[in-house]
């Protein structure tokens, strides 16, 4: 624990306008859920000063583990919200398995009894999958995917299709190669048309859902920060309301 941090949160950049030729222009359906995603996005600045400014700004190992997910997650949601404007699945669908790498984690530590020893070792270079659970298993991105569906029971199967984006696989050959008839059809970069704006809704869905249970475990050392075990604040907001659009 110490009191000394030099802490620097930038302006956030302004809601990017829905441009003409976008995926949200083209299809409708993705203007509110995009812009919803884009809330999200500069909650993040307002989550993690309260994180820091609680218990009197003391900092504590919590809050490097913390502090860092929420650094991670603006980065991916403000990537993905590009990504969806540019029709740029390929980069899409692998940034949301990050933002779900970053779920489980922070899943997993919330509800590991002694947090500070995983922050510790993390510190001395130990990965997660070197380290290993009250029964003794290691902790291998499948383990916490294991241990977080109990929590998060929507997250195997959105898990395993984002899996498929991050190695070179049939994703990626179904994504360049439309077959009509006896004819092969490919464009680069990858055409609007390919992609149906339901897939795209899909996909700013979960990367809303996975944020939005992220913040919950940030907003729950939010509440227990520099409080003696089981004592706890009360729970402010923990995002924007959701868009009518």
């Amino acid at each position: 624990m110490t009191d000394e941090a030099l802490l620097v949160f930038r302006p956030p950049r302004e809601p990017r306008p829905i441009f003409a030729g976008t995926a949200a222009h083209r299809f409708p359906e993705l203007r509110g859920p995009r812009e919803y995603l884009d809330r999200l996005r500069v909650h993040h600045l307002d989550l993690a000063r309260r994180v820091i400014e609680a218990d009197d700004g003391k900092i504590y190992l919590p809050d490097l583990l913390v502090m860092s997910m929420m650094q991670r997650s603006y980065g991916l949601v403000e990537a993905v919200i590009d990504c969806v404007d540019g029709y740029n699945l390929a980069a899409a669908a692998p940034l949301l398995r990050i933002q779900l790498d970053t779920l489980v984690r922070a899943c997993y530590v919330a509800h590991h009894p002694l947090t500070d020893e995983v922050v510790t070792a993390m510190l001395e270079g130990t990965e997660f999958r070197r380290m290993k659970d009250v029964d003794g298993k290691s902790l291998t991105d499948a383990r916490l995917v294991e241990l977080a569906t109990p929590h998060h029971s929507w997250l195997p199967p959105v898990y395993k299709e984002t899996s498929g984006w991050v190695h070179l696989s049939v994703n990626h050959l179904s994504a360049a190669w439309q077959v009509t008839g006896d004819r092969f059809n490919f464009g680069l970069p990858l055409r609007p048309d390919v992609v149906p704006g339901r897939l795209w809704l899909e996909l700013l869905e979960a990367m809303t859902k996975a944020t939005e249970e992220l913040f919950g475990y940030v907003e729950l050392w939010e509440s227990r920060k520099g409080l003696p075990l089981g004592q706890a604040r009360g729970w402010p907001d923990a995002e924007p309301e959701p868009s009518g659009g």
